[in-house]
């Protein structure tokens, strides 16, 4: 395009006339296609890309000064969504092979481990729950907050010696709960 006509291209680009928005994807559409193709290796996703450039260079139409404007913009932007493009199929290639880690039959006695350790968890909290209103909290704060025995008895206003009293009652009560598994301390 000579200067003069790309000047009144830009100017009717910018005011919405689509047929100049045509004559510009007529020109460059086929080398962005081959340069995202290049980087992706992959045709098909490379024109999509192209296309979505396309989209978002005609919502963006009144940012455009020049054609080199819009000539660098749709480079630019083809490179940046081919980058994307490639990390997202990145992502996408480690999740699934994350998760076929987890399904591989080397991985079932993990994810029996597993289920079997949120059922002994489950009926520890429910446990828990049934225990009297302070040594429950005493215990949650001591076993799951991690606070220390100090920590407690001064948000309680209690004495060291009663937390600790709490602490041996619960593990009493909850050892009543599961006679067969006494080693909990």
């Amino acid at each position: 395009m000579s200067e003069r006509t790309s000047s009144h291209a830009v100017i009717a680009f910018k005011n919405g006339h689509s047929h100049s928005l045509h004559a510009i994807h007529d020109e460059y559409y086929p080398a962005l296609c081959h340069f995202a193709g290049g980087l992706l290796n992959d045709l098909p996703a490379a024109e999509d890309i192209v296309t979505e450039v396309f989209v978002v260079l005609w919502k963006k139409r009144q940012d455009f000064e020049t054609l080199q404007n819009i000539k660098a913009f749709l480079y630019i932007s083809t490179r940046n969504a081919c980058l994307n493009y490639l990390r997202k199929l990145q992502r996408d290639s480690l999740l699934k092979s994350n998760f076929s880690r987890y399904l591989d039959a080397d991985q079932e006695g993990f994810v029996l481990n597993e289920i079997i350790r949120e059922e002994v968890l489950k009926q520890i909290y429910t446990a828990v729950e049934t225990l009297p209103y302070q040594c429950r909290q005493v215990f949650k704060m001591s076993y799951v907050e991690g606070l220390s025995n100090s920590e407690i008895a001064e948000r309680f206003r209690l004495s060291v010696h009663t937390v600790k009293n709490h602490k041996v009652r619960a593990i009493g009560l909850l050892r009543l709960k599961f006679p067969a598994h006494s080693s909990l301390s």
